[in-house]
């Protein structure tokens, strides 16, 4: 429709990095999903690999490491802001915004694009309650996750082509950062929605030895790292998985 995309956008309504073992368990049973998935969805970890996969899959990048984030009581007030940064970076961002504590209301739960249009028709678009530009944002105010999975891969199956993916040549990825102390010698099951580490999206070429959250599978600690330290490659014993092949083989042809 002639849009042109700065901002790739996720709305998130809360947010804390190192949540306790007890509030976790207390939200697990509550809303009826697993802790692991529930201690992701609030340090973050599944957020910043939402947007990474967004970044790569659709051209753009990340205007810092972990994402601006910014705290915001309306998508219009926040969407600005993060197609400002965009405009001044010359590349469309994948980023979030975080629901304003003590807001009247919380940010919807959602998705949105804000983009540019052709100036001719800025009268059309204040007409169809875009506003007065020249950033318009186009608001998808609900997801259906687990109805939406099954329609994607349907369509895939029936020759419709993927989605999306990390693409070929990725430029930004998820490093892993120390919730706590971890000793050498420390033994990780799975650092996804972990009381060990969280994810934070990284420039693959600003570190490119860091270490991926997604390759933290059965790990050993070589070394201790301190709360808040981002993990290296040389941080951690990685079993020899497909996962880590394909890691490598993504470094040795990164753009």
């Amino acid at each position: 429709m002639g849009f042109k995309p700065l901002v790739y956008c996720n709305l998130k309504g809360y947010l804390n990095h190192n949540p306790t073992l007890e509030d976790m368990l207390y939200w697990s049973k509550a809303q009826g999903i697993s802790l692991d998935q529930v201690t992701a969805f609030t340090d973050g970890t599944k957020l910043q690999l939402e947007q990474v996969l967004v970044a790569n899959g659709l051209g753009a990048t990340i205007a810092r490491q972990g994402l601006l984030g910014y705290l915001a009581a309306e998508v219009d007030e926040g969407s600005y802001r993060l197609a400002a940064d965009a405009s001044t970076i010359g590349q469309p961002i994948s980023d979030y915004l975080l629901s304003q504590p003590g807001a009247p209301r919380k940010l919807p739960a959602g998705v949105f694009i804000t983009a540019e249009h052709d100036p001719r028709q800025k009268d059309a678009l204040k007409y169809l309650k875009l506003g007065e530009g020249p950033f318009y944002t186009l608001l998808r105010n609900y997801h259906l996750c687990h109805l939406e999975i099954p329609k994607t891969i349907r369509e895939v199956v029936n020759g419709a082509g993927v989605l999306l993916d990390n693409s070929s040549k990725p430029t930004t990825s998820v490093a892993a950062i120390a919730k706590t102390r971890l000793a050498a010698g420390t033994h990780i099951v799975r650092a996804l929605g972990s009381f060990e580490v969280r994810g934070e999206a990284i420039l693959i070429k600003s570190m490119p030895a860091h270490l991926p959250i997604g390759l933290m599978r059965n790990v050993v600690m070589k070394r201790t790292v301190e709360p808040g330290q981002l993990l290296s490659m040389d941080d951690v014993e990685i079993p020899e998985t497909l996962a880590l092949k394909a890691w490598q083989y993504t470094l040795a042809h990164a753009a």
